[in-house]
């Protein structure tokens, strides 16, 4: 069977559309809908429904779906493999890193230029569990730093390191005299937090709810920095990862440890099992974990 046949039926599937699919192809639309009818005389048997204006497979199609969608990630995976082997140590090599982890990679990334100072970094946010997985398997990263486990047969996550949480004051506040604080200290004080679905701010609010508190919050904002500037304005307290506020701090503010057993984080490293990495990707990702 033709492989790409196959590649271009999968596509039309993908898109739900002849037109977007050979659009995305590069291909006129007949030479996409021939390919299909070529590939539907080879089974034997109409895969996509032509009887109605909404696309639908046939049962067949459906079938033929299920099992050809594993061969062609399988064709994609070995062709960006092999194409990043044969240009060596010439690669945009892409990483997906969150917030908090921003200043001890720029350390890493140092050190790493100069064994590989003809590779491209791109590092990309990600901040959703479903955000990390679909840029692992649809190729579009090499590897994230995440403060999520995800739990996953086809992502390896590698523990990095854990962190704590501690609360950030202006230096006049009245916690500033407090050498710990627990959960319990912020039920009247204004909260900044970051967007609830972010994971960071899910374990912050679970926290509050396993130790039966209820927090004060004034304000959701989606960056770290913003949230920093907010409680240097005198708008609020937050808590947020160690690692990102014990860098480059505002002279006006300071931290505090927050005491909660709830209140800590692991980072990884998460990759697509199975995936074969060039030398200079591996050294890369070598350098991350000794730095923990």
């Amino acid at each position: 069977m033709d492989l790409r046949k196959m590649y271009y039926f999968n596509a039309t599937v993908k898109y739900r559309s002849f037109s977007r699919a050979a659009k995305a192809l590069h291909i006129s639309q007949p030479s996409l809908s021939n390919a299909i009818k070529a590939l539907e005389q080879e089974m034997d048997t109409p895969l996509i429904e032509r009887t109605t204006k909404q696309f639908q497979l046939t049962e067949m199609g459906q079938q033929f779906w299920e099992r050809s969608k594993g061969l062609v990630a399988q064709f994609e995976v070995m062709q960006t493999e092999l194409k990043e082997l044969a240009k060596g140590e010439q690669l945009e090599i892409r990483l997906g890193v969150i917030e908090s982890a921003n200043y001890w990679l720029s350390q890493v990334i140092t050190d790493y230029q100069k064994l590989y100072p003809s590779n491209q970094l791109t590092l990309i946010d990600t901040l959703y569990n479903q955000t990390v997985r679909q840029a692992l398997l649809g190729l579009h990263v090499h590897g994230v730093i995440t403060n999520q486990h995800i739990v996953d047969e086809e992502i390896q996550s590698e523990l990095l390191y854990n962190e704590p949480y501690v609360v950030l004051i202006k230096k006049d506040h009245p916690f500033a005299q407090k050498e710990q604080l627990t959960l319990k200290d912020f039920t009247q004080e204004p909260l900044i937090i970051g967007m609830p679905e972010f994971e960071t701010s899910a374990q912050i609010l679970k926290a509050f709810e396993q130790e039966n508190v209820t927090p004060h919050i004034s304000y959701k904002i989606e960056r770290f920095e913003m949230i920093k500037v907010l409680v240097e304005e005198g708008l609020g307290i937050a808590i947020l990862p160690q690692n990102y506020v014990t860098q480059h701090l505002s002279d006006s503010l300071l931290t505090r440890p927050v005491h909660s057993a709830y209140l800590n984080r692991n980072v990884y490293l998460s990759t697509m099992r199975g995936r074969t990495f060039s030398k200079s990707i591996l050294v890369l990702f070598e350098l991350i974990k000794k730095m923990h």
